[in-house]
């Protein structure tokens, strides 16, 4: 489904007055801003709760250009996780702080080819090593494959945009667009009960939202090396 699509399914199951795009704001519960509104956090939840948008060819996105001494690289804000980075067709080992602090006194200011990078979760990433010219000759950029959330929200302005993600969620995430109609401070809208079931239906199609204290303890969690015996 299309944006001008979501809004009128909206409406039909909802049964709001005017089920055109565009009705009059005074003829019906919710704006089709509002419902759009509501289109554009259902997806962010869904790319945050099963990382359903993969991205390795938005340029914006998936495209870093390394600079010869830095080391430090901010990610674009859709990125919610790396999947694979790459410099000069190799790919490069995820790691840790924790990990490089009892390999390396330093680490931090160690120059050479990139091998390995860390990322904590917030929007920057850290290579290890730091490039330097002569490395930024043999490859000027770092390539990524990303799980990320839409690039922009979505808009009345252009009711033909149609969501990042496969047709078979696009009627499970109009439980989400429910939950947040009911949930509008209204005395003809609200109704916390109608909301609750269907963030229900929601999370059980797509899981429950990450909790962000796990998150972190994961990220710190040492990475496994496999040691080989010969």
């Amino acid at each position: 489904m299309n944006v001008e699509q979501f809004i009128a399914r909206f409406r039909l199951v909802l049964d709001d007055k005017a089920n055109a795009v565009g009705g009059g704001s005074e003829d019906t519960l919710w704006s089709d801003e509002e419902i759009v509104d509501y289109l554009t956090e259902a997806v962010n939840e869904v790319a945050e709760r099963a990382l359903l948008i993969e991205d390795h060819t938005t340029p914006a996105v998936c495209n870093i250009t390394l600079l010869a001494g830095v080391g430090e690289y901010e990610l674009h804000p859709s990125v919610i996780r790396i999947k694979r980075l790459a410099w000069n067709g190799r790919p490069l080992v995820v790691t840790s702080t924790e990990e490089l602090d009892e390999e390396h006194l330093a680490w931090e200011t160690l120059a050479g080819r990139p091998c390995r990078y860390v990322h904590s979760g917030s929007d920057t990433l850290r290579l290890y090593r730091i490039p330097r010219a002569e490395d930024i000759a043999i490859a000027p950029t770092l390539a990524l494959t990303v799980y990320r959330t839409p690039l922009a929200p979505y808009s009345v302005d252009d009711l033909a945009e149609v969501p990042e993600l496969k047709t078979l969620y696009h009627d499970r995430l109009m439980q989400w667009m429910y939950r947040c109609a009911y949930l509008k401070k209204d005395a003809e809208t609200f109704d916390p009960n109608a909301a609750a079931k269907h963030e229900a239906a929601f999370t059980a199609s797509f899981g429950q939202r990450p909790d962000a204290n796990v998150q972190r303890k994961r990220r710190d969690k040492r990475p496994p090396v496999v040691r080989m015996r010969f």
